[in-house]
């Protein structure tokens, strides 16, 4: 893992697995981890609220001192970890919907740089949902709400001006 390495994802991956693994004998482990993994895939597609965080917490604690068996009473340590040790990447992913290592594709944002951008149009031509738009000549722009980050447009640019952020 390096500073390529999503820990919200690695968080969510633990937790799938976990969750998929719970024989469901216990409520906590069985509800608990679902609830977990449902706030966490609400994270990594940009639907976070701050208060999740702590619900995380509050959720961990709750499965690891009521679980009947190890897998339950650890479950949720991969969660507690990254949150103490990386809580400013879930605040990034909450707060200002943003992965810092680019990885969620939900919160990925792809732009053009209007000091680089020449007004070519040949982005917009390709842009299979007409995201982008804008004249000839002048600096074109994606609009983030039709977007559906396909990256078709990044290539494209011969001057590279549309970027990933």
């Amino acid at each position: 893992m390096d500073e390529h390495t999503c820990m919200i994802e690695v968080a969510r991956f633990f937790m799938n697995f976990t969750q998929n693994e719970s024989c469901g004998k216990c409520v906590p482990c069985r509800e608990g981890t679902k609830r977990m993994l449902e706030i966490l895939d609400r994270i990594v597609s940009g639907q976070g609220k701050i208060e999740d965080i702590d619900m995380l917490l509050e959720l961990a604690d709750t499965i690891s001192s009521t679980a009947l068996c190890g897998l339950g009473k650890t479950a949720a340590l991969p969660v507690v970890s990254t949150i103490k040790n990386f809580r400013e990447e879930y605040e990034a992913h909450v707060l200002e919907k943003r992965c810092p290592s680019k990885i969620c594709q939900k919160l990925k944002r792809i732009y053009i740089d209007k000091e680089l951008c020449r007004g070519c149009s040949k982005c917009a031509k390709l842009c299979p949902v007409e995201a982008i738009s804008g004249n000839v000549k002048e600096p074109f722009m994606i609009q983030f709400d039709k977007c559906i980050k396909c990256s078709a447009c990044i290539g494209s640019c011969a001057f590279k001006a549309i970027k990933e952020g």
